[in-house]
């Protein structure tokens, strides 16, 4: 186990009260287009992934659906990690629905946004304002409550809007994907298409309302309110194009993306490009956890805020193999 990052914000971690988990949990059309996303076994069900993914991170288990969950290939969703990790932290957890298509059968917080669009047929985020709304009134209430504000995100085809979003801010950098072997040309074509409609684009707010997901207009609403508590925005290249908009839009300094060394290794001048030195990444090993193998060899690689996750539950002091064993019990639940 390994922590790497340019300061030393993560020395100051110490106390599991002063830390809050949020998952920003949601959906996009993009993600039913066919082989742009592998979080779910088919394209349609990409959809209930952020349910299952809810359900995970805060019961342990799915309760929506009698269900293992895991792509078509049979890897398992990174919110088994997350969960294993939090629940060995013992921190406080929020789930936040930030465009779901069915509630989870969970306490979480309802916004009732919908899913986002496909932005290459019209605007994503019909009401993009309102979920900046929705973030702003969670950030008044949790600024001061806890030191610590990890961002999650659960949206499976993210990272085809976070690169489409990108593109409208002059950036033409692929983002990564769960898949091994990225679809590249697929996200590309999306982006391009969209890209192609006839906007009047006036600011960065018009890019993300434009191609992005609810995700993203509620993160950057939490961090527009909040002054007093660091942020950490855990996550891969979706959230690491979250931290960019945030210092564009909100121009904050207490900002960080956490995220996982599979990340690094996969994006690693991206990432650098986005976020700079305010980049944290843990290295992890899953070679000898059955399913789990598999991140190790290029699949996933984020999701869920898994590397934040299992950094913190290290940073609080646990040893790492008890993570892994925390994990590994998780994981074996789903498996009976």
């Amino acid at each position: 186990m390994e922590i790497v990052e340019g300061n030393s914000i993560y020395n100051n971690i110490s106390d599991k009260n002063d830390i809050l988990y949020i998952l920003l949990a949601g959906t996009t059309e993009v993600s039913t287009i066919p082989g742009i996303s592998d979080a779910g076994a088919s394209p349609e069900l990409t959809k209930l992934t952020p349910v299952l993914d809810s359900e995970i991170i805060y019961a342990g288990k799915c309760i929506s659906y009698n269900v293992v969950p895991m792509t078509e290939n049979g890897i398992p969703t990174p919110s088994i990690i997350t969960r294993g990790s939090n629940q060995l932290s013992g921190i406080d957890i929020l789930i936040v629905d930030s465009g779901m298509v069915q509630d989870p059968k969970i306490p979480f917080i309802k916004t009732g946004l919908g899913s986002a669009g496909n932005g290459s047929e019209k605007r994503a985020l019909l009401h993009y304002w309102n979920a900046m709304e929705y973030g702003k009134y969670l950030g008044n209430l949790l600024d001061g409550k806890y030191k610590y504000i990890c961002i999650s995100e659960s949206v499976p085809g993210g990272t085809t809007t976070a690169y489409t979003v990108l593109l409208s801010e002059g950036i033409n950098e692929m983002t990564s994907s769960s898949m091994k072997d990225s679809p590249d040309g697929i996200k590309k074509a999306y982006a391009e298409k969209a890209l192609s409609r006839k906007i009047n684009f006036r600011d960065d707010n018009d890019n993300i309302a434009e191609f992005g997901d609810y995700m993203m207009a509620i993160a950057l609403g939490i961090s527009s309110a909040v002054k007093k508590s660091t942020i950490f925005y855990a996550g891969g290249t979706q959230m690491a194009t979250v931290f960019y908009l945030d210092q564009k839009i909100n121009n904050k300094d207490n900002r960080y993306v956490f995220t996982t060394g599979y990340i690094m290794k996969d994006k690693e001048m991206l990432m650098k490009k986005l976020v700079g030195s305010k980049l944290i990444y843990a290295n992890m090993n899953f070679s000898g956890m059955d399913g789990l193998k598999y991140y190790d060899q290029g699949y996933v690689k984020e999701g869920t805020g898994f590397g934040a996750a299992f950094g913190i539950s290290y940073l609080l002091g646990n040893d790492p193999e008890k993570i892994y064993e925390s994990i590994k019990n998780t994981y074996k639940l789903f498996l009976k």
